[in-house]
């Protein structure tokens, strides 16, 4: 019988609890939030400072952790790549957070990060995240 115990999978458990329904239903919820506020104004800005430091603007994927990561990111892969700079929001997949990240070019520049809940996070915040990010990045724009 012990050994039996023993076979039992976190997954398994989890779904005879019926923790699975009730994370995928909240991580629904997150979704649809995050991609409302990303479609209201989260997008366009990041695309006008994007154009604005002649960089690409992209929307990335769910993954185990975030709903969406969007962003502005140099050219290559950001995920391989650690010279790759980028600018990124990531909302959270099972709490109202998003994660807001910078990394300028260079294998050894570190991020910075900064987490807010998403209800905190507006246009004026995200303008100063950003106008800081690019400036660093293109030292004319702050003119």
């Amino acid at each position: 019988m012990a050994r039996n115990w023993l076979e039992v999978t976190t997954s398994e458990v989890q779904s005879r609890l019926g923790a699975n329904e009730r994370l995928a239903a909240r991580r629904e919820i997150m979704a649809d939030r995050a991609w409302s506020v990303i479609d209201a104004w989260v997008a366009r800005a990041f695309q006008d400072a994007a154009e604005r430091i002649g960089r690409e603007y992209r929307v990335g994927g769910d993954n185990e952790y975030a709903v969406v990561r969007c962003g502005i990111y140099a050219p290559g892969a950001v995920e391989h790549d650690p010279r790759v700079a980028f600018h990124e929001a990531e909302f959270d997949a099972y709490q109202p957070l998003v994660v807001l990240r910078r990394k300028a070019d260079g294998a050894g520049a570190p991020v910075e990060t900064r987490t807010l809940r998403v209800s905190a996070l507006d246009q004026a915040t995200l303008s100063k995240f950003l106008d800081e990010s690019c400036s660093q990045v293109n030292p004319d724009m702050s003119k």
